[in-house]
């Protein structure tokens, strides 16, 4: 009895060089930060900084410039995914984590500014251990006096 070998052939490894994946790497990494400084620099612009210009830029909010770097941040993402599937593992490591900073600082400067458009709400002031003074202002807006 002759049995018949179904052996598949070997396939060839469709996985990137080595020395071409941390090539595609650098690359990429090279690009990201011109893309990251071409949003901010956007998004300043958009928000009416002036880069060259008088002071009066402490009214600015940096928002958009950090709604921009977050686009970005989702772009190196998604290029990190590709890489991945296109079994470049030193691209995908390094845009995974080139995305991740940039997402990160996106989400600090974010959170940094609506805490500086959002101040926290003072408490009521304190006028004696009966009443307490709801505005700070003369014992007619006082409780219990």
């Amino acid at each position: 009895m002759t049995t018949a070998s179904t052996f598949a052939a070997p396939r060839p490894s469709t996985r990137l060089h080595p020395v071409a994946d941390v090539f595609l790497a650098l690359v990429l990494l090279a690009a990201d930060a011109v893309a990251a400084l071409i949003a901010c620099l956007w998004g300043l612009d958009a928000a009416g900084f002036e880069f060259f210009g008088s002071d009066g830029n402490s009214t600015v909010s940096f928002t958009t410039a950090g709604v921009y770097l977050s686009v970005v941040g989702l772009l190196v993402l998604a290029t990190a995914f590709l890489a991945g599937r296109g079994r470049a593992y030193v691209t995908a490591v390094l845009q995974a984590a080139a995305g991740a900073v940039l997402l990160l600082t996106a989400g600090f400067g974010l959170s940094e500014q609506y805490r500086e458009d959002h101040p926290p709400v003072p408490e009521p002031g304190y006028s004696g251990p009966q009443s307490q003074c709801l505005s700070g202002g003369d014992t007619s807006e006082c409780n219990g006096s």
